[in-house]
């Protein structure tokens, strides 16, 4: 690998509390999307797994409530998502009604998870438990899955290639989000669908009282948020990387 693959990026801090919300026009589809992230912070071996795990009892319960019974759209999906050593939980809903609609139902689902979550009883989140470890310690079936596995670590040079067997099932209460709305403007796409004026005014005054603060220039807001420290490498390798060329 030459120099330069081996530089890592770091990624940017949500502080605990903060919402930060950015749009962008859609000006071909008929549907919107809304992609809400709440960013739990740097990956480690015990959140990691706390993460996973939520993911997994949310998983059903999501598509039930927001594609099943409030038929929000015909895409909806959770998941963990990680990047340069961060991770977070994400929900994205691809639908007609307008972002700010669907945002304020994702919230009201995640509210009802703090309930769903602590009234759970053992056996069932034994049987969460089970199925997460069940997922992760399957051997892979093909050899090239595996090689995406090791070659997953070596690209993100945590090196950690017997993750599936150190991770472990912890617990975190650190929330953070970044709620991201892609507004479809095309021809009877969202505005004209929901009809529902008063009702986004409604949800704008909500959104304006609780301190949500809009990015309108995505590079002045990078500049003004700091950076997380790199990841510490779960096993340490010299870097003997070829240097790039000079001519």
């Amino acid at each position: 690998m030459f120099i330069d693959d081996l530089q890592k990026c770091c990624k940017y801090v949500f502080v605990t509390g903060c919402h930060f919300l950015f749009e962008t026009e859609n000006k071909l589809h008929k549907s919107s999307c809304t992609e809400v992230y709440y960013q739990t912070g740097l990956q480690a071996t015990e959140s990691n797994m706390h993460l996973e795990l939520l993911a997994q009892i949310i998983s059903e319960p999501c598509f039930n409530i927001l594609r099943t019974k409030e038929q929000l759209g015909y895409i909806v999906l959770s998941d963990v998502r990680r990047s340069n050593g961060a991770q977070g939980m994400r929900i994205i809903v691809q639908s007609n009604k307008h972002p700010q609609y669907v945002e304020k139902r994702i919230d009201s689902f995640m509210d009802s998870m703090l309930d769903h979550i602590t009234t759970m009883s053992e056996n069932q989140f034994k049987k969460h438990k089970k199925a997460l470890a069940t997922l992760r310690l399957e051997k892979p079936k093909m050899l090239t899955s595996l090689s995406t596995i090791f070659w997953e670590e070596i690209s993100t040079q945590q090196y950690n290639f017997d993750r599936a067997n150190v991770e472990e099932i912890v617990h975190s209460k650190i929330r953070h989000k970044l709620s991201v709305h892609v507004i479809s403007t095309a021809t009877n796409g969202t505005e004209d669908e929901l009809g529902l004026n008063n009702e986004a005014e409604e949800i704008l005054d909500t959104a304006a009282s609780e301190k949500i603060k809009k990015i309108d220039d995505i590079m002045s807001f990078k500049i003004s948020q700091s950076l997380y420290p790199l990841l510490k490498p779960f096993n340490e390798f010299p870097r003997k990387g070829i240097r790039s060329s000079k001519l």
